[in-house]
């Protein structure tokens, strides 16, 4: 399966969730359930995050695993990403689903 990564930065309105900053065009496509867990690069498993987000700076998703799985950002090889909600650094909580898009679980906007 292609990443679309025009939609993926669309669905979230070109912020970073981890940091939620604005993410410009240089982005990193992060895999909430790990590929060596058995995630794919199916839409509810991917987010993009800046690059230092990622795992370049700290504390960043996979320098900071306990908060990444607090966040939704990383998933438990057990977990169905689409039934594990991502909830961005100001709280916003979304479960991502299979068609690319969004549900809201609160009503601030993303």
């Amino acid at each position: 399966m292609k990443i679309d990564r025009e939609a993926m930065f669309d669905r979230q309105d070109g912020y970073c969730p981890w940091c939620d900053q604005h993410l410009g065009d240089n982005y990193a496509i992060h895999h909430r359930k790990l590929r060596k867990h058995g995630g794919t690069d199916s839409p509810e498993n991917i987010i993009a995050l800046h690059h230092g987000c990622h795992n370049l700076d700290t504390p960043s998703v996979h320098l900071s695993p306990a908060m990444g799985y607090d966040r939704g950002m990383i998933v438990h090889g057990w977990d169905d990403p689409i039934d594990v909600r991502l909830i961005t650094k100001s709280g916003i909580s979304v479960l991502l689903l299979t068609d690319g898009t969004q549900q809201k679980e609160n009503q601030n906007e993303w």
